[in-house]
């Protein structure tokens, strides 16, 4: 009787592991259909980072992502790490005009311009896209964000370490001082008031104020790169 239990047992547990196996692996496959089958458009889009031309503006092209995925018509909505193609997954049951309206409106509303790829371009865009690299969704382009804000710090420094002499510790410690500051104001956790204000109090942290005073040439340059810079 103890050795039928047990084989029971086995049995019932070797049963239950087949089925949650198979509905796991049906629910996948669901899953992986509907990504497949859901419509995709794509759209070349001017969302290049002014501060940092190698990556895609994080600051100015999440509330456009994020909007979109909110408006009920779209499902997802990605920017390329370059900054210059959109990919917008709309959901099954919305309409070409539903779709068409939405868009024109979220685009209007950020002041930012699209132009919709086909023909080759769009299938070359559905070939990068479908590997999902160097793709972010919504609020994901805070890590071009990150980088931004690190691409950011780096210059300031250089441009410090031109006008006043700055010992290689103190230069890294402003660095990274600067660096967490742009990357609160960039990912929209604090205004530019309180970035300019935070970063002024990083410089008396490790310099004179006499070199302080000289440093507000370095910010009044702005943040991108001016000739010869990086």
């Amino acid at each position: 009787m103890k050795t039928r239990t047990v084989l029971g047992g086995a049995f019932f547990l070797a049963a239950s592991m087949f089925v949650l196996s198979t509905q796991s692996a049906r629910c996948e496959s669901s899953a992986s259909k509907t990504s497949n089958t859901a419509p995709v458009s794509f759209y070349e889009i001017p969302l290049v980072c002014p501060a940092a031309p190698q990556i895609g503006c994080g600051s100015a092209s999440k509330p456009l992502l994020l909007g979109l995925e909110s408006s009920g018509v779209a499902s997802e909505a990605w920017l390329n790490r370059a900054g210059t193609i959109m990919a917008v997954v709309w959901t099954q049951q919305s309409s070409s005009r539903q779709r068409a309206k939405t868009l024109k409106a979220i685009l209007r509303e950020k002041e930012i311009t699209a132009k919709e790829l086909t023909g080759q371009a769009k299938q070359q865009a559905l070939k990068e896209f479908g590997q999902k690299v160097g793709w972010y969704r919504g609020a994901d382009v805070d890590r071009l964000s990150e980088e931004e804000a690190g691409v950011i710090a780096a210059r300031l420094v250089h441009r410090i370490r031109e006008k006043i002499t700055v010992t290689d510790e103190k230069a890294k410690a402003i660095e990274e001082g600067f660096n967490g500051v742009l990357r609160q104001k960039l990912t929209g956790h604090s205004t530019k008031e309180d970035a300019q204000e935070a970063m002024i109090k990083i410089c008396r942290q490790h310099v004179s104020e006499k070199d302080v005073a000289t440093l507000q040439e370095a910010f009044a340059a702005g943040v991108c790169a001016l000739k010869d810079e990086k």
